[in-house]
C-alpha cells in the first residue's frame, strides 16, 4: 500500500511524519512526497535524511518556491488538484493519502489492514478523527482484528435531497428554516464525513477519483460531501466504510501552510513569515521537532526560535494567542486536544 504525502512548505512538519512512518508502519508501498513549493534546500535534507522517499513536485513549484523562498504569500491560492489526481491514478489500489503536518502515533501493519480492506470492498478508512464522536456517527460497528466496519448514519443518501439541505439550495433563506426546524443541523451535516474526507485515510482509489467529479479546479468540500452521497447511493449499500480500532495518527496546530480561512485568527500571524523562520532553524538544527513525539511539537521549541529570530517578525505572544485561535476552533467543534 502507497503513502502519498501532500507536502507544503513546512519541512520540520513533514520531517515528523516520514519519522513516523519510519518508526511505525511495516509492509507499506512507495512512500511518495507530493510537494507543492518547499524550497530545494529543504527537500534536499529531507530526500538525504529519508531516502526512500519519492518527491515529486507540482506544475506549480517553480512559482510558489520563489514566494516560499522569501517568505511572502503567492499572489494567487493555486490547488494542484490534478497533481493529486495523477498521484492516486498512479498509486496502489488503496493508498493513504497524508498531509505533512500529520504523523503516526502507533504501530501499523498495512499488509493485514489491506487485506481486511479488500475482502470487504471498504472505501475509506479513517486514520484519526481528532477525538470527535460526531464525525463517526454510526448505526452499527463491526469489529475486525485491525478495522472497524462501520455502517453510515446519514440523514439521507439521496443526493437531490442532500444538495437541497446541506449543499447549493439556499433560495429564499429556506437554509435558515431548515435550520429553525431542525432539518440541518451541524451535527447531522458532519455526518457525512463517515464517507468523506480530505486526508489522514486510506482510499480506494476509484472512490478517491470519484469524490473530485467536476472540480473545476476548485476545493469544494461541498462538492465533494455530495459526490460521496451519490456514490454512496449508486453503490446500493456494496461500499463499505471503516476506522482503525483507535486512532494511529496526529495532527499538528503550531501552524498552518497559509493563511486562508485563518484571517481572523488572533495575533495576525503571517504563516509564510513563520514558516520560513521554522524552515531556516530546522534546516540549522536549532529547531528540536523529532523529541515530543508522540505529541505536537513543543511550544517551548517555538518561542525559543522565535525568540533567537534576528528578522522580529513574529512576536511570541502573538503566535501563542494565534496558535490558541486555531486549536480551539477545533475544541468547539468537538474535537479533544492534547
Amino acid at each position: 500500500m502507497d503513502i502519498l504525502i501532500k507536502s507544503y512548505n513546512r519541512p520540520y512538519y513533514l520531517d515528523r511524519c516520514l519519522f513516523s512512518i519510519q518508526k511505525h508502519v511495516v509492509n507499506n508501498g512507495n512512500v511518495v512526497v507530493l510537494d507543492d513549493g518547499t524550497p530545494q534546500i529543504y527537500l534536499d535534507k529531507i530526500q538525504e535524511k529519508y531516502p526512500f522517499v519519492i518527491i515529486k513536485k507540482s506544475e506549480f513549484y517553480n512559482e510558489k518556491v520563489t514566494y516560499t523562498s522569501v517568505g511572502k504569500r503567492p499572489e494567487k491560492y493555486k490547488i494542484p488538484i490534478e497533481f493529486w489526481l495523477n498521484a492516486a491514478k498512479n498509486a496502489s489500489e488503496n493508498f493513504i493519502l497524508i498531509e505533512d503536518d500529520t504523523w503516526f502515533i502507533d504501530d501499523v501493519n498495512l499488509n493485514e489492514i489491506n487485506n481486511e480492506i479488500a475482502n470487504n470492498s471498504v472505501a475509506m478508512t479513517k486514520l484519526y478523527w481528532i477525538g470527535n464522536s460526531i464525525i463517526n456517527q454510526n448505526k452499527k460497528e463491526q469489529k475486525l482484528n485491525n478495522i472497524v466496519l462501520l455502517e453510515p448514519k446519514l440523514f439521507t443518501i439521496v443526493p437531490s435531497i442532500y444538495n437541497f439541505i446541506f449543499y447549493k439550495f439556499d433560495k429564499f433563506k429556506i437554509r435558515k428554516t431548515l435550520r429553525l426546524f431542525k432539518i440541518h443541523t451541524d451535527e447531522k451535516h458532519l455526518a457525512y464525513y463517515t464517507i468523506y474526507a480530505v486526508a489522514g485515510m486510506i482510499f480506494n482509489k476509484e472512490y478517491f477519483l470519484s469524490l473530485w467529479k467536476n472540480h473545476q479546479n476548485k476545493v469544494d468540500e461541498g462538492l465533494q460531501l455530495y459526490n460521496a452521497v451519490k456514490k454512496f447511493k449508486d453503490s446500493k449499500g456494496k461500499l463499505k466504510f471503516a476506522r482503525c480500532e483507535k486512532e494511529v495518527l496526529k495532527t499538528g496546530f503550531i501552524s498552518s501552510a497559509t493563511n486562508e480561512h485563518k484571517e481572523k485568527f488572533s495575533g495576525n500571524v503571517d504563516m509564510f513569515q513563520f514558516n520560513k523562520i521554522m524552515n531556516e532553524a530546522w534546516l540549522n538544527d536549532t529547531f528540536e521537532v523529532i523529541k515530543s513525539l508522540p505529541n505536537d511539537i513543543h511550544s517551548d521549541e517555538v518561542v525559543k526560535v522565535l525568540n533567537s529570530s534576528n528578522q522580529n517578525a513574529i512576536q511570541t505572544e502573538n503566535w501563542i494567542n494565534w496558535s490558541n485561535d486555531f486549536k480551539n476552533y477545533y475544541i468547539n467543534i468537538g474535537c479533544k486536544i492534547d
